[in-house]
């Protein structure tokens, strides 16, 4: 478990020198269409919502939901820090009609997440899920982080991530980021994607990513 400030978010290689507070500016992005073809299958995901569950959206789901804070450029973004990797789409899926491919950019660490201009509660809100896959080295070491005004970060590997090229359905708790110091009532980003050093191309794919209430 680590928390940090966003500036010592970047420093996850160890050795790097301080950039200071980042600059995010014109790195928000809308999510690219894979477009569809007419075989295209629409699927439920491992845990298909059915009415009347609580489920929340906050980007990267395709899937029924009871709310949905959309990611629209405007209020709610997704940030790629300091060019470290793409997002590109994928038709290897577990929900939906498309993954997101998140493609390495040969750099020393890794990371992005969808970001709130305005701070939201999750109180209500119990568990993160995530899906994953990936068998390249860039992803060996994976972290899960969310954001108040610090940011902490979980390793994947805790809630059963493995880079062996097969998806893995993380669940977890809303508690372990409070329990590292994230105050749930003022959440600035409810998603952030860490990694490690890896080879320009190195590949994961994310899919399947919304909140539950239980």
């Amino acid at each position: 478990m680590k928390r940090a400030s966003l500036a010592m978010l970047l420093l996850l290689a160890g050795c790097r020198p301080d950039p200071g507070v980042p600059d995010y500016t014109d790195q928000g992005i809308d999510r690219p269409d894979a477009g569809e073809e007419p075989d295209d299958e629409v699927l439920p995901g491992p845990f298909p919502y059915e009415p009347g569950q609580r489920r929340l959206a906050v980007g990267f789901y395709e899937g029924g939901r009871s709310e949905d804070v959309a990611v629209d450029g405007v209020n709610t973004h997704i940030y790629l820090y300091e060019g470290t990797l793409t997002l590109e789409p994928s038709g290897t899926r577990v929900e939906g009609r498309q993954a997101d491919l998140v493609v390495h950019a040969g750099k020393t660490w890794l990371g992005f997440g969808v970001h709130w201009n305005t701070p939201r509660n999750l109180d209500g809100w119990k568990t993160l899920h995530v899906s994953l896959n990936s068998a390249d080295p860039g992803f060996a070491n994976v972290s899960i982080g969310m954001n108040d005004d610090e940011s902490v970060q979980l390793p994947a590997a805790q809630y059963g991530y493995v880079n062996d090229g097969q998806w893995h359905h993380l669940a977890i708790p809303l508690a372990d980021f409070a329990a590292g110091g994230v105050q749930l009532s003022a959440v600035q980003a409810p998603f952030v994607f860490i990694a490690g050093a890896g080879a320009a191309a190195d590949t994961l794919l994310l899919d399947n990513l919304y909140f539950t209430a239980d």
